[in-house]
């Protein structure tokens, strides 16, 4: 995955104690202005992405500082005492930080069901919990790799994902410092060698691993391995080597300040050359990471206009002091204001999020971090501060059920409504009445419908993310051919068919499950994330790596001959996301690889004496936006419609016609989305799309009569 420009690359800066010691106990003031550096990169890219593109580089400065102030702080202890009270340490950390975060997390709750649509609740909810249990990371992650998640809007919790990281650093460091001293002990390697020898070996080749670790995963995985907390280890391993000690080793002015400004300098180069399309972590973290310990190393200086010097001036210390409330408030705040405005950020509102991000920080800084830090209740003794977490954490998770159990209300609400869009009520019903695809017959006054949806929007858009069909399609890296039946459940089908293609042949699922029981048709369906079955080479402009490419061509290649020799079917319905993609030559040469890939897959059914139906692709939602969300911002539906003069061209639709093969027919049911001015996001009070581009599963089954009678027409034509 390439580095995301979102929520998702934020950091969570820690608050250790303003006066926080070096490995050799002395304050570092511009490690403060280090912090503000950070979270100003991080702040200005998500306020200005196109201005400083690679800002969340901001999350691994956080990353250095916190593995070089925690792990100074645990050797000294070590030092002191022989041993690691891990009760004190985490019940410091608690204290510390969960306060304000918890509280963030609090209000995001109620703003989303105050302000946001909600279409948004159900993922938001589930983000708050992971945030509150402190694995947003990995739910972030999990969603990366899902297909069905990967249009999901970002959330007002998103950038706990970094603070989750944090938080389980702070869980298991400790723990490996500790396992790395007694181990030692036993063979008598810390008398040998001493303590912080013995760590830095052991941290240097847990680093090294997890940097390879990061590298093999971002090129295999890119989208996940930004997220999970094996690929950042290695950064938090070089400032614990810091804080074992090789802070103080430079003593010449010179040093530091070529040091310092060349740390300095790789930070902020790393800001502003990276961008969406850099493969991160991966090794190109080093630069700001080297470039972080580089400032540290350096440390403070007393000569004016050195970045230690600048970095310690009172106010970047002070951005820095409250830099975790910072991180903490922004990004709710960037989510919220479009929506309490009902227009996109501008620069005055952008000005204004930053202001009252400060502000808000502040306060937080003032009123809840400080005071609970030092609340002599919780820091007597460490089992409160665990109280105290477990009650704050439930409190959230309670928040987010409440909300979750008000969708499957409206959720249960939804499907009496819908009843009546059974699969053979759907067939009684076409051409006839005002609901669903009829409306566009010109005689149902609004296309879009007069009366109340039959779903509503914060109903149809889980649909991402339970669908109805699952385990029915492959993934976009496996080359299984993985097939699903649905339809007749007859031992003895009237007829069987095929039904092939990439996400955009899942959507139509509904309408051959209701056209497969009306009419006695088995219909075994063969999909892949992704993945049109074309000769051709299909390409993605935002694809970070060729396996998914690779894998497509190799599993449609399957998929051809499987069909072309299961003599029990008898037809082959093909559709794809066709104007998604770009196509190159496969392996053989092809004049138009986007048009005639298609086309040889076709014949080779048509040769094996099937009947071959393509299914033209549904027109684009307006701007790919998605249409739940556009719906539940907008009163009236026409407003995310798109304009029918806008419909892209379809390979496919090109492809048959150029064919003009007798057992290769179109289905275009581009009437039943568009009229001549307009292609609608709800007909005849149904939703259309589900999210930018799928089908929901209601319209998809209204549509199945009309599927029918293209079939048939079809047919009549052919004898």
């Amino acid at each position: 995955m390439t580095a995301p420009v979102t929520a998702s690359s934020t950091p969570s800066p820690t608050t250790p104690e303003r006066g926080a010691a070096t490995g050799h106990g002395g304050f570092q003031p511009e490690i403060q202005g280090l912090r503000a550096v950070a979270v100003l990169l991080v702040v200005v890219f998500h306020l200005w992405p196109d201005q400083l593109t690679g800002g969340f580089v901001g999350v691994d400065v956080f990353f250095v500082i916190s593995g070089y102030l925690i792990t100074a702080h645990i050797v000294r202890e070590v030092e002191r005492t022989g041993t690691i009270s891990l009760r004190r340490f985490w019940a410091r950390r608690i204290r510390r930080l969960l306060p304000a975060s918890l509280l963030v997390l609090a209000v995001s709750a109620v703003a989303t069901v105050l302000f946001l649509p909600a279409t948004v609740w159900s993922d938001t909810a589930r983000q708050l919990a992971a945030s509150a249990l402190y694995v947003q990371n990995w739910a972030l992650a999990g969603d990366a790799v899902d297909y069905m998640a990967q249009d999901n809007v970002p959330t007002v919790a998103q950038h706990y994902w970094s603070l989750s990281v944090e938080e389980q650093f702070y869980v298991l460091w400790p723990l490996l410092v500790l396992a790395l001293v007694l181990a030692t002990r036993r063979f008598a390697l810390v008398s040998r060698f001493g303590t912080r020898a013995v760590l830095a070996t052991g941290i240097g080749v847990l680093g090294a691993t997890s940097l390879a670790w990061s590298v093999v995963a971002t090129a295999r995985e890119p989208s996940s391995a930004y997220f999970i907390t094996p690929t950042r280890v290695w950064e938090f391993a070089a400032g614990a080597l810091l804080g074992l000690g090789l802070v103080g080793t430079v003593h010449r002015r010179s040093v530091h300040v070529l040091l310092g400004g060349a740390g300095l300098t790789a930070v902020v180069a790393a800001g502003a050359l990276f961008d969406g399309d850099t493969l991160f972590p991966s090794w190109v973290a080093l630069l700001p990471v080297l470039g972080t310990a580089a400032v540290i190393a350096a440390g403070n200086s007393a000569t004016p206009l050195t970045p230690g010097w600048l970095l310690s001036r009172q106010p970047m210390t002070f951005v820095g002091d409250i830099s975790y409330s910072v991180y903490l408030w922004h990004w709710p705040l960037i989510v919220c204001l479009p929506h309490v405005t009902g227009t996109g950020l501008r620069t005055g509102d952008k000005l204004g999020i930053f202001a009252a991000t400060l502000v808000l920080a502040w306060l937080s800084k003032v009123y809840v971090e400080d005071p609970m830090r030092r609340q002599s209740t919780l820091s007597a003794m460490p089992w409160r501060s665990f109280a105290f977490a477990a009650a704050g954490m439930a409190i959230v998770v309670a928040g987010t059920v409440g909300i979750t159990t008000e969708l499957d209300r409206r959720a249960e609400a939804a499907a009496a409504a819908a009843d009546h869009l059974r699969a053979g009520d759907v067939f009684a019903a076409a051409g006839t009445g005002c609901v669903g695809p009829a409306a566009l017959d010109g005689e149902c006054g609004s296309p879009v419908g007069e009366g109340e949806l039959v779903v509503p929007p914060e109903v149809v858009v889980e649909q991402n993310q339970a669908a109805t069909y699952p385990g029915c399609q492959q993934g976009i890296d496996d080359t299984e051919v993985k097939t699903c039946t649905i339809g007749s459940e007859s031992d003895t089908p009237q007829q069987v068919v095929a039904l092939v293609g990439d996400s955009h042949t899942t959507h139509w699922f509904a309408a051959f499950d209701a056209l497969g029981e009306e009419r006695d048709w088995q219909v075994v369906t063969y999909t892949k994330a992704s993945c049109p079955v074309t000769e051709a080479r299909r390409l993605l402009p935002d694809e970070e790596t060729d396996d998914a490419s690779a894998s497509c061509l190799e599993w449609g290649r399957e998929v051809r001959e499987q069909i072309a020799a299961d003599e029990r079917i008898s037809a082959v319905f093909v559709s794809a996301y066709s104007s998604a993609y770009e196509f190159s030559d496969g392996e053989k040469p092809l004049e138009d690889p986007a048009r005639d890939g298609f086309a040889v897959a076709w014949e080779s059914w048509a040769g094996a004496d099937k009947e071959v139906y393509v299914i033209r692709d549904v027109p684009p939602a307006k701007e790919d936006s998605s249409i739940p969300n556009c719906l539940a911002a907008n009163p009236e539906p026409t407003a995310c419609a798109t304009p029918a003069e806008a419909l892209p061209e379809d390979p496919q639709t090109d492809a048959v016609r150029e064919l003009d093969d007798p057992k290769v027919h179109l289905i275009d049911l581009t009437d039943r989305f568009c009229d001549q001015d307009w292609c609608y996001p709800v007909v005849g009070d149904v939703i259309v799309y589900r999210d930018t581009s799928h089908l929901t599963d209601e319209y998809s089954r209204a549509l199945a009569p009309y599927i029918a009678e293209q079939v048939d027409r079809a047919e009549s034509a052919g004898h």
